[in-house]
């Protein structure tokens, strides 16, 4: 009993974190569309010439929104090839894991045990 009971926590545990991760990744993703809205308001605010890039530069976070779209192509990229493949691997090395052990199981031999410890006790 104690096996499912580890595997069910183990799936909610695992689901609540992929929920966490989701639910930061939109958020940050968010914050990086409100940036871009910011710095393309600004622009198209601003007048042509040298004034556009004295707003690039001098907005606290030029350097992260020089080129968005790369460093979440980057992120992306990192979580496909890095992050996904390595949980997938784990989660089915331990699925594998488990269904040889239901393989080898013996009922017959628990139906014994069983059937000795009620005996016993009742």
């Amino acid at each position: 009993m104690s096996r499912p009971a580890t595997i069910f926590t183990g799936l909610v545990v695992s689901g609540a974190i992929l929920y966490h991760f989701k639910a930061e990744l939109s958020s940050d993703m968010r914050q990086v569309r409100n940036q871009l809205n910011d710095v393309q308001n600004r622009l198209a605010g601003s007048v042509p010439g040298s004034k556009i890039s004295n707003v690039l530069t001098s907005h606290p976070t030029a350097s992260i929104l020089e080129k968005p779209k790369e460093m979440l192509d980057q992120s992306t990229a990192y979580i496909q090839v890095r992050i996904l493949p390595t949980v997938k691997d784990t989660w089915n090395t331990h699925i594998i894991e488990l269904a040889q052990n239901v393989n080898e199981l013996d009922a017959e031999k628990f139906q014994k045990a069983a059937k000795d410890v009620k005996d016993k006790w009742l």
